[in-house]
């Protein structure tokens, strides 16, 4: 027997919304379902999304916390409020490293195949022409994908990820010479094996994750020797910050990137638009950028 008036169809119903793009009309249903329901967590973070997917950031970081409030365990809005209310570590919620120890026995086929990534393959066709290398830093290496991709272009190759069984699986195609679990910038300060210098430092789909990269392009800038590439991707959005999404995930525009470039000191050589991957079923923009360190 239906029940109309029960919290759990307007909220399954906003969630169906905001997959197909209608954010405004999920924000109705997510009200509906919290008229009947105000303490639905569930609904709070649904309607945190509607409402980001909008633009409305401060309603949403009100969403967020009502979520977190009710559930104090739910990272993803603990995640969400804290890349919404300053430069916070955002690392510390837990969330990332969370959700890509979740499915790390089935990330690779899932990224490859269901969500149709090619970004290792991508940075590869970027640097073949300037092989060999003889020192990569793999940022947020996971399972190892770019490591693979690279692995015949470079002679050692290190890597970083936050989350313990994605290094676990990279660890088990055996092309790095140190892995290490933690924060990036922590890592990169305070573990000797890590120090550089390096000619390629990577990041594939890793920055994503970061929001602000003030403090990553300086790190890297002391890691990589002179003429030293850095090599990233990105979502890409207008504007000139980055912009936080309903995803987790923030997007960086373009002119963000070449201000950062300039800033510490690197030369923007390349800028790649491409997919970085599927989502809801659609392309999400994105770009590749290699930047020489001067």
């Amino acid at each position: 027997m239906s029940q109309p008036d029960s919290a759990e169809n307007p909220t399954a119903r906003g969630e169906a919304l905001l997959a197909g793009g209608r954010p405004d009309e999920a924000v109705a249903a997510f009200t509906a379902a919290l008229a009947l329901r105000p303490k639905d967590s569930a609904a709070w973070r649904g309607l945190g999304k509607a409402q980001l997917d909008l633009g409305d950031q401060n309603a949403a970081k009100i969403s967020f916390a009502r979520a977190l409030a009710i559930v104090p365990y739910d990272r993803y809005a603990a995640h969400m409020l804290a890349s919404l209310s300053g430069p916070a570590d955002v690392q510390a919620t837990g969330y990332v490293a969370d959700l890509f120890d979740t499915y790390a026995d089935d990330f690779d086929a899932h990224l490859t195949g269901d969500l149709n990534y090619r970004i290792p393959q991508a940075i590869r066709a970027l640097l073949a022409e300037r092989a060999p290398f003889a020192s990569l830093l793999d940022l947020g290496c996971g399972t190892g994908l770019v490591g693979a991709a690279l692995s015949d272009l470079v002679a050692t190759i290190h890597g970083i990820d936050i989350a313990p069984r994605m290094t676990r699986k990279a660890h088990e195609r055996g092309l790095y010479r140190h892995l290490r679990t933690g924060d990036l910038l922590d890592s990169i300060a305070n573990d000797p094996a890590l120090v550089g210098p390096y000619d390629l430092v990577t990041a594939a789909d890793v920055f994503v994750y970061l929001g602000p990269l003030e403090a990553i392009f300086a790190a890297t800038a002391t890691l990589l020797v002179p003429q030293g590439l850095l090599v990233f991707s990105v979502e890409t959005t207008a504007g000139d910050a980055p912009v936080l999404r309903s995803s987790g995930r923030f997007a960086h525009p373009a002119a963000y990137i070449a201000r950062l470039a300039d800033q510490f000191g690197f030369t923007l050589d390349v800028t790649q638009s491409r997919p970085i991957r599927q989502e809801r079923d659609q392309p999400i923009p994105g770009a590749l950028y290699l930047l020489t360190r001067n």
